[in-house]
């Protein structure tokens, strides 16, 4: 794999949850180097974490971390909303005002105040 492969790659692995200590050891042989002076596995993992922190801190990592994260919560939006129906059908009223609000049919505005209406029955034709 490609260096930007391999970084993708684990931008998409946290994004979707995965600890640093996992991705360390899914992907030990693409992330440490092949000359590389450890003798045990364990060497080997603790050098991959290191790296792993290391790309943590930086902000361009973290940005590419953000977008796979965000896609990875849009494409669970419709779970989200199934939960929210099934919520608001149980009587949570602050789900079915959301629910409500996401469909259109409820605005959040504070539509209670009074209305002042104005009759007007100036040229109206009176029974006698």
């Amino acid at each position: 794999m490609e260096w930007d492969d391999v970084r993708e790659t684990v931008a998409k692995l946290y994004g979707r949850g995965f600890k640093r200590a996992q991705i360390a050891r899914a992907l030990i042989d693409h992330l440490y180097p092949e000359d590389g002076m450890a003798r045990t596995e364990e060497q080997k993992l603790s050098q991959v974490r290191a790296k792993l922190r290391r790309w943590e801190v930086s902000q361009d990592f973290r940005d590419l971390v953000y977008r796979y994260a965000v896609v990875d919560l849009d494409m669970s939006t419709p779970a989200i909303l199934v939960g929210l129906g099934k919520r608001a059908k149980r009587g949570r009223v602050d789900a079915a005002r959301l629910a409500l609000e996401l469909t259109g049919r409820h605005s959040k505005e504070d539509s209670t105040a009074p209305v002042n209406v104005t009759v007007n029955l100036a040229n109206v034709a009176r029974p006698e």
